[in-house]
């Protein structure tokens, strides 16, 4: 009998979910709805052409490649230098929030850089890296002429997105940190808890809210970044490329199906690691 409450509890709370997502789709069916009857009359082409390509996700477009190749390019990019932002963000927002002397050994350099913009260094990092990709980085030269991700994986956009995540996990994992009441830091050493039981069961727990903050603020700057460094001169994949090409071509359909993917991998993204903080804080809080 205990196994079954936690399981109806888990089918009303995810029922609840659904509800209360719902009220969400009104707009933006309203805007179909006012896109569908007035298509006709504006420039804007009929939802069924749109529709059509978003269906046949792995159709070449306007010769460079399918939606789905794209938009793979795109996500690849993006968890890359995400990865990279969190990897090296976490562990020195943890220093920064744990330890006074380095917070103020690096908090001028790190106000310094946080608001130098990721495209802003877009011309700095191709002067520094060039267009070198992975190909060449691993040394599979016989793969460059080829149509493969690593070729379309460039070390400067990979560094200018995780300039651009880096400092939200920094900031938000330090805030989270220093936000640990002292008073439990305090009882547990007087408990003789040592650092690592402290760093696990104190500051761990109590910072994850803001860690998945920053996480949540990082994956949508490094997914805004990588789409206007795509639709800069110099880029030939990636949905952002695609999206300008449409629009040089006057292919409306395609742009507004591009315009749809980026908004609707934006919506998952933030959604992803907001009920993947809630799962862990909820795992957390069971092996309590």
């Amino acid at each position: 009998m205990g196994g079954r409450v936690p399981s109806g509890r888990f089918t009303v709370d995810s029922w609840q979910k659904v509800r209360n997502l719902l009220p969400g789709f009104i707009i933006p069916a309203l805007i179909l709805i006012v896109w569908f009857f007035f298509s006709g009359s504006t420039l804007l082409p009929a939802p069924d052409l749109v529709i059509r390509i978003l269906l046949h996700p792995s159709e070449d477009l306007l010769s460079c490649g399918s939606l789905l190749w794209n938009t793979g390019v795109s996500l690849i990019r993006v968890l890359l230098g995400l990865s990279i932002a969190i990897l090296l963000g976490t562990p020195l927002g943890f220093m920064m929030g744990a330890s006074q002397r380095f917070r103020q050994f690096t908090s001028v350099i790190t106000e310094l850089a946080r608001p130098l913009s990721p495209i802003a260094l877009l011309p700095l990092s191709i002067i520094i890296f060039k267009d070198t990709s992975f190909t060449e980085v691993l040394g599979l030269n016989h793969l460059k002429y080829t149509r493969h991700i690593l070729n379309e994986l460039q070390i400067g956009m990979v560094f200018i997105l995780a300039w651009g995540g880096i400092f939200p996990v920094i900031l938000e994992t330090m805030h989270g940190v220093r936000g640990v009441r002292k008073v439990y830091i305090e009882a547990a050493r007087v408990l003789g808890a040592g650092k690592l039981f402290i760093f696990k069961h104190v500051l761990l727990p109590a910072s994850l809210p803001d860690i998945f903050a920053g996480y949540r603020m990082a994956v949508g700057r490094c997914w805004m970044v990588i789409i206007a460094a795509e639709m800069l001169p110099g880029t030939n994949s990636g949905i952002g490329y695609l999206l300008r090409y449409s629009y040089q071509l006057s292919r409306l359909d395609v742009m507004l199906a591009c315009i749809f993917i980026i908004a609707l991998i934006g919506l998952i993204f933030s959604r992803g690691l907001e009920l993947a903080g809630e799962k862990w804080l909820l795992l957390r809080a069971r092996e309590r």
